[in-house]
């Protein structure tokens, strides 16, 4: 069975949950925080989260894990059939990777645990932020899903990737950035309604809540 490392707060870590409920893959949830610590360090070489087991053998970064679980899951596909396709749900998950949520993240330790306002990513996350919102305005499909017809890990991706950067967009600029995506709201309606989405979600809420009442 899978093991599955990290904890429900992380956004990625959310990522790889619902993919494998999506997929009906048998996990196994070992709660675990970011760490430099050597035992860590030995399944995730960056110490970041999530991470996940497989007999033994460790993998880490979420667009590898995803790839690696349409590889040996197949039974239940989350990328299109189609080569050039699947490449282009997976341009999707990048862009929304490296230009918003990579970007927003710079406030994170302002917005979610109180340090002082980095007046240098003020300047300079919008307009990284602009370019990603642009680049998906012109990838993206909404028919009814990001890419067309079919549910795929893009849509989780996309899905879970606004979630802290909306807030963060909202505090830093007074910016709606979902709503400067043309169909994404009606996206994020239609898959919030899935069973595996209100399972993660409901599940994500009650963490947060726990996680901020300790901090």
């Amino acid at each position: 069975m899978i093991k599955l490392y990290g904890f429900r707060v992380s956004n990625y870590y959310n990522m790889l949950r619902w993919a494998m409920l999506e997929k009906g893959i048998e996990f196994e949830e070992v709660h675990t925080m970011p760490s430099q610590d050597p035992e860590y360090l030995a399944k995730s070489p960056m110490g970041k989260v999530p991470s996940i087991e497989v007999d033994g053998t460790f993998l880490c970064e979420t667009v590898v894990i995803l790839d690696y679980l349409e590889d040996a899951f197949p039974a239940t596909p989350l990328l299109p059939a189609d080569p050039l396709a699947r490449a282009k749900a997976r341009e999707i998950m990048r862009v929304c990777e490296l230009y918003i949520e990579l970007s927003a993240r710079r406030h994170y330790s302002h917005l979610f645990f109180g340090d002082e306002i980095n007046e240098t990513a003020v300047a300079e996350v919008k307009p990284v932020m602009e370019k990603g919102i642009r680049a998906l305005n012109q990838l993206a499909n909404f028919d009814p899903f990001i890419t067309g017809s079919e549910f795929t890990f893009a849509d989780i991706i996309v899905y879970q990737s606004f979630i802290y950067p909306a807030n963060v967009a909202q505090a830093f600029y007074d910016w709606d950035i979902i709503a400067d995506v043309k169909g994404l709201a009606e996206s994020r309606e239609l898959i919030s309604a899935r069973e595996h989405c209100k399972i993660v979600d409901a599940d994500w809420q009650a963490a947060l809540t726990e996680f901020q009442a300790g901090k």
